[in-house]
């Protein structure tokens, strides 16, 4: 190993933060870290393909877990975890139990391997919409349920072996490597207007988001581990109310037409206050997308035509 590289296991590696997180690693904005130092696993073990970056092979999870590394561990970044989108294809102890095991697997690995560094993403769905404080409906909220499971349980297994931990909650995300259909109105606005050609608002009040380059946001959160930080954060970005962003969605493909519901609604303001990721990005040398390049690289992410 060179010196100053650091092996880093990404479990999740073919989701969309795992995709986010080795293109930041490949384009050598995560110093210390090469492609040569990575560890990719995901729950199949199927390969990785990053367009024109290349396909690089992945281990499954559950063989990684039960082998001790050769070379050992020096981080690790947790994404692996059964997402909100699928909560719908499982009964709520089936979805609990299926995280539960990744979460265990995780603890595991930390536990076995004693990295100096954790980075784990959690999610804003941790947090009830209506109070903004924690959601303690599990029923009604299995997935913030199982994130706040697994931040306590990786913090704490992060601290029995002496690792600094950087926990990341990912309140509304865009991107070269987003999902299509991802649910987030940014992605909801793209998706219509290249099926419908047309962009339709079902609010007519105020809805007021809080987007961040998902690229951005892991290269921040790895940083801060590799520094040294031990934080739980909430992600920042760009705050845009959604009819503005329609706007810039509708500019960008061609002028879509833009259709709003008149029926006055509560203002809808789900978003994370404060600086402090701004903060943190600035500390750690990152400069983050604002919302007009965040608009061009979730064009290019949906394939839309003259963006891919």
């Amino acid at each position: 190993m060179k010196e100053n590289s650091s092996k880093v296991l990404i479990t999740g590696a073919t989701g969309w933060l795992g995709r986010e997180t080795v293109a930041r690693v490949l384009e050598g904005k995560l110093d210390g870290i090469s492609k040569n130092d990575l560890l990719l696993a995901s729950s199949n073990g199927r390969d990785l393909e990053l367009d024109s970056l290349g396909v690089f092979p992945t281990d499954a999870l559950a063989g990684i877990s039960d082998t001790k590394s050769k070379d050992g561990i020096d981080g690790l970044v947790h994404l692996a975890f059964i997402t909100k989108d699928k909560t719908a294809e499982y009964s709520f102890s089936d979805y609990v139990a299926k995280n539960i095991e990744l979460i265990s697997t995780a603890c595991k690995i930390i536990e076995r391997e004693k990295p100096k560094w954790v980075v784990v993403v959690s999610s804003g769905a941790i947090i009830d919409r209506s109070t903004m404080g924690i959601e303690n409906n599990a029923l009604q909220n299995p997935y913030g349920f199982c994130k706040r499971i697994e931040e306590a349980l990786i913090a704490e297994s992060a601290c029995k072996v002496g690792a600094n931990i950087v926990i990341g909650r990912l309140w509304g995300g865009t991107g070269l490597y987003m999902p299509i259909k991802r649910a987030y109105a940014i992605s909801d606005f793209i998706e219509s207007a290249k099926e419908k050609n047309a962009i339709s608002i079902n609010s007519g009040g105020e809805v007021i988001r809080r987007y961040c380059d998902a690229g951005d946001f892991m290269e921040v959160l790895v940083r801060a581990a590799l520094k040294g930080d031990t934080t739980t954060i909430d992600s920042g970005g760009s705050i845009i109310e959604v009819g503005e962003l329609a706007n810039l969605i509708s500019a960008r493909m061609g002028e879509i037409p833009i259709t709003r519901s008149k029926t006055p609604t509560p203002l809808d303001d789900y978003y994370p206050r404060g600086s402090e990721f701004e903060d943190l990005a600035k500390s750690v040398g990152v400069q983050l997308h604002g919302i007009d390049e965040q608009v061009l690289r979730t064009l290019k992410s949906h394939k839309v035509p003259n963006f891919g």
